[in-house]
Order: structure tokens, then sequence, then C-alpha cells
């Protein structure tokens, strides 16, 4: 499994210095990978829609992009501050840690 994370936006935001982060789950502690793949299931990541818009009023917050290859799956989700569902938030803050 690999996940391809990329953050954009927010005030401060340096564009140059928002490159995109692949994380290859097989390249992680057993303990690392088997906790994000709990989170990636609790989430509900391949059932949820490939964007998921902002609240009205929201401005200069962060947009998040991920997208994971499991096997012959590939889902990718858009997503901005303030993110909900709150699983999806607990997913972007493990990559965030990683």
């Amino acid at each position: 499994m690999r996940v391809h994370f990329q953050v954009s936006g927010g005030v401060g935001s340096f564009p140059g210095l928002a490159a995109p982060r692949t994380i290859d789950l097989d390249s992680l502690a057993e303990e690392d990978r088997h906790r994000l793949k709990q989170i990636i299931d609790d989430a509900r990541f391949f059932d949820l829609p490939s964007r998921i818009p902002a609240p009205h009023g929201a401005a200069d917050y962060q947009t998040y992009q991920i997208t994971i290859e499991d096997g012959a799956r590939r889902h990718r989700v858009a997503v901005s501050d303030p993110v909900a569902p709150a699983p999806l938030q607990e997913l972007i803050d493990a990559l965030r840690a990683l």
C-alpha cells in the first residue's frame, strides 16, 4: 500500500516547500504500518467522495490531497480545513507525523 500526501494553501504558505510525500507502508515499522492501516480503515477512505468541500466562509485554510493505492484499488480525496469526518482528520494527523 502506498499513500501520496500533499498539503497546500493556508496563511503563510510557501508553494515551493509543499512537495508531495509518498509513504510506502511496507517501509514502515510493523506497529506504524498496522496503526496506519487501521486509521485508513476507520476513516473508510475508499468510500469517501473524491472532494469534500470546505464550509461556506472558509478562507486561508490548508487543503490536503491524499491518494491511496492498495493493489488494484486507487482512490484520491481532497479536503480542506476544518476536516470532517473526525477519522479523516486522524488520518491527516498520522500522515503529517510520518
